[in-house]
């Protein structure tokens, strides 16, 4: 039900948008974050973060002065965190692993998961009056469709670094969050953008196996560095 709800508002906002705007903006943005895993397995456990990056083109379709449906494209990289898997067991059943030894886990193996993502976020936005050179701004509710470009991981083991997973990661992830910052006029139509965001998964990132066979959920900590004209 959820997914469904998610993917008629992909679909649907930008076309409101384009009915109803009279403004665009068009902007970019090189933003860190912090992510981590959850999961609601008893045996398998939260165990780090990553540091990761993100670069997004962004489009704001204005259809009052202050209110926007936003959307773009972007690239992620370093989406994950470390999954503590108390028991082992066969993690990854399925993936092209360097060694078959590798493919049952033992008990304590902490595994760092390291996965790239092609996104398109969608949001509704909200903004203040120019105050001096400055606006605040709001973005809530944000979607995201998250497409799995690349999942490598390193499995707590002697040489079992820089494993390719795919196989054993879902292709689309779904999200969702909320953020808010500041825009610093530049000039009249270039502004500078800074905010911080939370996202979190709804949709499984791994693929169910002898010991995934729960829901490990991407979530993330975005601090968002941007321009837009």
């Amino acid at each position: 039900m959820r997914a469904s709800l998610f993917l008629f508002l992909i679909l649907t906002l930008p076309g409101f948008a384009r009915g109803q705007y009279s403004d665009i903006r068009f902007g970019f943005e090189a933003s860190p974050f912090i992510s981590w895993l959850s999961s609601d397995i008893k045996s398998v456990k939260s165990d780090g973060v990553n540091m990761g990056f993100q670069l997004v083109m962004n489009g704001e379709f204005y259809f009052r002065e202050f209110y926007a449906i936003k959307t773009g494209l972007g690239i992620s990289f370093r989406n994950g965190g470390k999954l503590l898997h108390s028991d082992g067991g066969i993690v990854f059943p399925e993936s092209n692993l360097s060694q078959e030894s590798f493919r049952i886990l033992p008990a304590g193996s902490s595994v760092r998961y390291r996965l790239q993502y092609v996104e398109i976020p969608v949001a509704f936005r909200m903004r203040t009056q120019e105050i001096g050179y400055i606006r605040y701004y709001a973005e809530l509710p944000i979607f995201s469709l998250g497409f799995c470009t690349q999942a490598r991981g390193d499995l707590g083991v002697s040489e079992g670094d820089n494993e390719n997973i795919a196989e054993d990661t879902r292709w689309l992830n779904l999200s969702w969050g909320f953020g808010g910052g500041v825009e610093y006029a530049l000039s009249s139509t270039t502004s500078l953008i800074g905010g911080l965001y939370f996202q979190q998964g709804f949709t499984d990132v791994t693929s169910d196996s002898e010991v995934n066979g729960g829901k490990n959920e991407l979530n993330k900590l975005v601090f968002r560095i941007g321009v837009m004209f």
